[in-house]
């Protein structure tokens, strides 16, 4: 017999993000869900900004809700109705993975960093003692930044359109022991370049780091998961450099989303992603 798609069972594990249709979790979760022997299912939750209050509020009440994972723009703002963050959540100053705590209301973590430090990691590639340039200061590229710098990075500037962010950040990876300071988005003079932006989503967007003066001893990465070559690595790869997709940072923080949601049995690995979604 056919395991059906749903049962009166099943547990929910939302995504919520503004837009939402360009997300893999759905897919990869759900198919992750099946493949493990899981009653769950991903599903995409379209939530505007103004909203974000009012919807964690309620969707909270939901009994077969095992939590959600927070994309772009939410994970600044959702932070401030967490009521258990992780320190790392609380020095990030972003979460991407909610659960209802026993209370009614909500635990936070921000994961998206030691994904990325994990994927470099399982391609043999280490940050520690490079000289790092994270472009964007959102929810992602703090928690990106502020694992690079935990990973022992030399250093970790912050380029960002919003100047008074990307200081802020900057003086946060200070307060860690870690040189920093605001510059612009330019690879020259370092050895890991972070595209955190979503600059390269679309086919028609500029590039998000000036690439002039790359070298093939140079990492450079990228956050955009759709397309999975944004014209930022394609131009790094055509240089020879060393090159991280989006989507390898999701798949490596899949293990340690698994544990901050309770799910600790199955294979959560990025070879189990790359079965499961065939």
């Amino acid at each position: 017999m056919t395991r059906p798609i749903a049962t009166g069972n099943t547990q929910l594990l939302g995504i919520i993000g503004h837009p939402i249709a360009q997300v893999r979790a759905p897919e990869v979760w759900s198919a992750l869900f099946k493949a493990n022997g899981f009653d769950h299912l991903c599903i995409p939750m379209h939530v505007q900004p103004e909203d974000l209050g009012d919807f964690l509020t309620h969707v909270g009440r939901l009994q077969n809700l095992a939590g959600l994972i927070v994309t772009i723009p939410h994970k600044p703002a959702a932070l401030s109705h967490v009521r258990y963050p992780t320190d790392r959540a609380r020095l990030t100053g972003a979460v991407n993975v909610l659960r209802p705590a026993q209370d009614g209301s909500w635990a936070g973590d921000a994961l998206d960093g030691m994904g990325f430090v994990s994927a470099l990691a399982a391609q043999g590639r280490s940050v520690k003692g490079l000289r790092a340039v994270v472009v964007g200061s959102g929810g992602v590229g703090t928690s990106i930044a502020i694992a690079i710098a935990e990973a022992g990075a030399a250093e970790v500037s912050v380029a960002d359109v919003a100047a008074d962010r990307a200081a802020d950040l900057s003086e946060r990876i200070r307060s860690m022991g870690v040189t920093s300071s605001v510059v612009q988005p330019k690879a020259a003079g370092f050895d890991l370049v972070v595209n955190a932006s979503p600059v390269g989503m679309r086919p028609d967007d500029p590039m998000p780091v000036d690439l002039t003066g790359i070298s093939s001893d140079m990492i450079v990465a990228d956050v955009v998961v759709h397309p999975r070559m944004t014209r930022h690595l394609t131009a790094a790869a055509e240089a020879g450099c060393f090159v991280q997709c989006g989507d390898q940072m999701m798949d490596a923080q899949l293990a340690h989303m698994a544990s901050f949601f309770g799910f600790d049995t199955g294979d959560w690995s990025p070879q189990a992603v790359a079965a499961a979604t065939l």
